[in-house]
């Protein structure tokens, strides 16, 4: 019985410590998040625009032979930095509401009454196409005629290396509403791996930062990044405008 007592009294400030510790962690999380938690606590769902891109057909190898596909209409395809992008945007919204639900729909079957978050721009998301035709004119991707973005002025250029390999892009948070008043997010790129910088840069804003800022002021806005793509990975993400505008 002795026994058991020292390892109950061993036990219990484990206990607490643990949950003191946890209880702590969620404590800053909230903090640091409380620019997203706000905008998003009065909804209970959350919806997330995909991008795609049409491929009719695509070449695999089997057998030592090359093969040509043709697959179903709705199995879609989007850039992988895409795709790694929605991953990360998940992970952050479940951090700050691990209650919410969060949906991925195409452009085209979204919700006008639900928060929304779209990703990837003009080129392989009409619902961002939309937004920024209607809400950011003056912003426009020359994709692909040339590698670079344009709006109020300032040129985003993307950079290659003498392989042709992408090595600069530069991502765009846009913050608006939907037509029934919903928080509206569109997070572009000149390139695909633009939009993953532009949710990298969201991840990684702290409360006291000008992004975290904007999303607080409740009105329309505008953040342009940057950063360096090594391979598959993007590197030394940076902030490079942040803009709340004028409501016209």
């Amino acid at each position: 019985m002795e026994i058991l007592l020292q390892v109950l009294v061993g036990f219990v400030p484990a206990v607490i410590g643990f949950l003191a510790a946890r209880f702590l962690a969620r404590t800053r999380l909230f903090l640091r998040y409380g620019f997203l938690r706000a905008m998003l606590a009065p909804y209970g769902r959350v919806q997330i625009i995909t991008p795609s891109i049409e491929v009719a057909e695509f070449t695999f190898a089997k057998d030592g032979r090359r093969l040509t596909s043709r697959g179903p209409r709705n199995v879609l395809f989007m850039p992988m930095a895409e795709a790694r992008a929605i991953a990360q945007l998940i992970d952050l919204l479940r951090k700050v509401n691990r209650k919410a639900t969060i949906e991925l729909v195409a452009a085209g079957a979204q919700d006008p009454r639900m928060p929304t978050f779209s990703i990837g721009g003009p080129s392989v998301n009409t619902y961002s196409a939309g937004v920024l035709g209607a809400a950011f004119p003056d912003f426009r991707v020359d994709y692909p005629e040339a590698a670079r973005a344009r709006w109020g002025g300032m040129t985003f250029e993307a950079q290659y290396n003498a392989a042709d390999e992408l090595i600069r892009d530069h991502g765009f948070v846009f913050v608006t509403r939907t037509p029934r008043h919903a928080p509206c997010v569109v997070l572009c790129g000149v390139f695909a791996f633009g939009s993953a910088m532009a949710v990298e840069a969201l991840a990684a804003a702290s409360r006291k930062s000008p992004l975290a800022a904007l999303f607080r002021s409740g009105e329309k806005g505008f953040a342009a990044v940057e950063g360096r793509v090594i391979g598959l990975d993007t590197v030394d993400v940076t902030v490079e405008v942040c803009r709340v505008l004028p409501v016209v």
